[in-house]
């Protein structure tokens, strides 16, 4: 049996997203559609003091309709104010320096796109902390559809002569919608995920930050467990629908 998911390139995803990883077969980063600027793609959130504090890139304002493949992080040196944003809110955690070495060696080396720098800061928390799932980038797959978003993600699947695909339950409305996957050979679920509580600075626990909040408190080596101690067995479309 074979599992592929299937998610666009988040910046500094949160836990979910590293449990979907964690639990598959094969990942493939949808790196080229259309990028959405007011989205997780280029922006998230950790804990501060009073709060969530949301961190976002600087993106080019040309091409103006960019996929997250081409679109271009602005020339400004906002690296150096999110970093200082960061370090302010999470510099007393006990594995700051993890976090810090991945955010600084991703912005060096990742290149100049969304796409890179997100996909480089992904690759890199697997990395300290032990997910080895194969991933791949569907810019490089020359996989095309013709159809509907379910088509194109079918065809992916496809590409890896897989029995199922595990998706978000966010997708779970216009996956069901077109109907694409219940006709076809690859089997639909859906990733259960109930975020784990973790150490935090300032107060009580808030949870769905970006996953550098978890990793600078709980450590690479501790991370992956933190991780898989939220996911459930996976729900059927039907049952997403009922809960």
């Amino acid at each position: 049996m074979t599992t592929v998911a299937i998610m666009q390139p988040t910046f500094l995803p949160w836990l979910g997203y590293f449990a979907l990883l964690d639990s598959v077969d094969h990942f493939v980063f949808l790196d080229d559609v259309q990028l959405s600027k007011q989205s997780w793609q280029t922006r998230n959130r950790i804990k501060g003091p009073n709060g969530p504090i949301m961190l976002s890139l600087g993106v080019a304002r040309k091409p103006s309709k960019p996929l997250i493949c081409e679109a271009k992080l602005a020339e400004t040196g906002f690296e150096v104010a999110l970093l200082k944003t960061v370090t302010a809110n999470l510099g007393r955690a006990p594995h700051f320096d993890v976090v810090e070495d991945i955010l600084k060696r991703s912005f060096e080396t990742s290149g100049a796109t969304v796409a890179s720098l997100n996909i480089a800061i992904i690759d890199k928390i697997a990395e300290v902390s032990g997910i080895s799932t194969p991933r791949y980038r569907s810019s490089d797959m020359k996989v095309q559809s013709t159809g509907t978003r379910s088509g194109r993600l079918i065809e992916i699947c496809e590409y890896f002569n897989a029995d199922t695909y595990l998706s978000p339950v966010g997708a779970h409305d216009y996956l069901t919608e077109e109907g694409e996957f219940a006709n076809g050979a690859t089997a639909l679920c859906f990733l259960n995920y109930d975020h784990p509580p973790h150490p935090q600075l300032f107060g009580a626990f808030e949870s769905h930050m970006a996953a550098i909040d978890a990793l600078a408190h709980v450590g690479p080596d501790a991370f992956l467990d933190l991780v898989r101690s939220g996911i459930k067995p996976a729900l059927s479309a039907d049952e997403v629908a009922t809960s």
